[in-house]
């Protein structure tokens, strides 16, 4: 069975003899990613990756159109579904500690060619998310040092461009670093969001979202959820740090709860709060900047704390995204999906190439998005495509977390009924978002998707045959266990 068969797949051992994250057959020579992360560590990377004071800034206008006074009510309903789905994501760290998180756990729940895809779905959730924090953060740099380019779609993909290159920077020279970095911004951010949502709260305004009668808006309420998505995405980048964790294999999805858990906190707190002193109107006109206009009503110099904040949060969450993708690479190219060289460690056993292809990736598609006619239509479609493949990736991984644990009965609640009970919920609510977008979102999404589907077939066919031939870092051995592993 499944569960057996994961638990016995080989892991390499460390120079020194302490024992690696992967499950393969490796020499004791090859090099492996440093374990440097502490619990505490992984709780912060998934609170930062989903950034509470840029997801508000960014996403609760959007919301707040869509649902009214009930966004909060959207906030907890996606925080609920994902830690749902945060519970399965505990349980495949715990049997299979792979950089590749969900689509490791994918490949090896539905074989190489369901693994592609699911590298895929990942590849061009993430590079969206990676767009949807660069673009707002060239704004808001631009709010500050030069207002009147703030509009202007190419100045904004340059900024957002310099942005990529400083956090791939700082993410090359080290990911401890990163993360005591990431921790002093996080709790600034967190601080003063506190602090403003205190204050907003005690001085609520007549003709407020939170004053505004009428019943629940379900189709309002299902596009919010959806968008929420995004807002509260984020806390999974720490299950991609799996094999850089200390202490035992629960330690990245316990931080991963641990990030949700306070954010989501935070995120409905925050919300609650605003809604007291924000108009509908007020918050139409400031869909990309929801905390300037909210520090504009607070006064007494909030809106410039705020957007500085805001700024320390897209710096946060852009360094915690670029190493869920930059790890996730690596186990790609590692097992064969993508070319060889990006599983490859340099001498300080950092995945420098993969780091560098996804600042390349990033920065293509940052310029790619300064043709467009405005910097807000750019914004709109990425952030269309980030929720919908966020989405898609989290029902693939709940299925993976069914496949694996529906038969184990002392894991079968938090690792299969959980997840599974999630995913179909989701399936349910992103069904309906997509029958809503526009048909330019709608064609943009499908086209995305069904690109995804011959090269999944290719690449996963790839990895068959290299894994059979024992081609690359995988044994013929481990694949073929992996390949057999459902069979009675």
């Amino acid at each position: 069975m499944l569960h057996r068969e994961l638990g016995q797949l080989p892991r390499p051992q460390r120079a020194g003899g302490h024992r690696g994250g992967r499950r393969l057959n490796e020499a004791p020579a090859q090099p492996h990613l440093r374990r440097v992360l502490a619990l505490r560590d992984l709780a912060v990377v998934a609170a930062a990756a989903i950034g509470p004071a840029f997801s508000l800034a960014t996403t609760m206008a959007p919301m707040i159109a869509a649902a009214g006074r009930w966004t909060p009510l959207a906030v907890v309903l996606i925080a609920v579904l994902m830690a749902m789905i945060a519970s399965g994501y505990k349980r495949l760290g715990e049997r299979q500690r792979d950089a590749g998180s969900s689509y490791a756990w994918i490949r090896s729940a539905f074989g190489p060619e369901a693994g592609a895809y699911g590298a895929w779905i990942l590849i061009v959730a993430n590079v969206f998310a990676t767009l949807a924090t660069a673009l707002p953060a060239g704004t808001y740099t631009l709010d500050l040092v030069a207002p009147a380019l703030a509009a202007n779609p190419l100045a904004v993909a340059l900024v957002g461009c310099g942005w990529v290159i400083a956090t791939s920077l700082l993410l090359w020279y080290g990911l401890k670093p990163t993360t005591t970095l990431t921790l002093l911004l996080l709790a600034a951010e967190l601080g003063v969001l506190g602090v403003a949502a205190a204050v907003a709260a005690a001085h609520p305004r007549p003709g407020a979202v939170a004053f505004a009668g009428g019943g629940v808006p379900w189709s309002g309420l299902v596009a919010a959820t959806v968008v929420g998505i995004w807002m509260i995405d984020g806390w999974e980048v720490s299950a991609s740090t799996a094999e850089e964790a200390q202490g035992d294999a629960g330690a990245p999805g316990a931080g991963g709860l641990l990030g949700l858990a306070l954010t989501s906190a935070i995120l409905i707190a925050g919300i609650v709060a605003f809604e007291r002193i924000g108009s509908a109107a007020g918050f139409a006109g400031h869909d990309r900047d929801a905390l300037a206009y909210v520090g504009g009503l607070l006064g007494g110099g909030w809106e410039q704390v705020l957007t500085l904040t805001v700024l320390l949060s897209f710096a946060a969450s852009l360094q915690t995204t670029l190493v869920y993708l930059t790890r996730s690479l690596y186990s790609m190219g590692r097992d064969g999906v993508l070319p060889a060289p990006l599983g490859r460690l340099d001498r300080r056993e950092e995945p420098t190439a993969a780091i560098v292809v996804i600042a390349i990736l990033s920065l293509a598609f940052c310029l790619a998005a300064g043709v467009s006619p405005t910097a807000k239509n750019a914004f709109d479609l990425v952030l269309a495509g980030t929720s919908w493949f966020l989405g898609v990736l989290f029902v693939l991984t709940a299925a993976a977390a069914v496949r694996v644990f529906a038969d184990t009965e002392s894991k079968r609640w938090s690792g299969a009924i959980l997840p599974g009970t999630s995913a179909v919920i989701l399936i349910g609510i992103l069904a309906a978002a997509l029958w809503g977008d526009d048909p330019p979102t709608r064609g943009f999404i499908a086209a995305s998707a069904i690109i995804g589907l011959p090269l999944a077939l290719w690449r996963g066919r790839a990895a068959r045959r290299a894994s059979r031939a024992g081609g690359g870092q995988q044994s013929g051995v481990a694949f073929e266990r992996q390949r057999n592993r459902f069979d009675p």
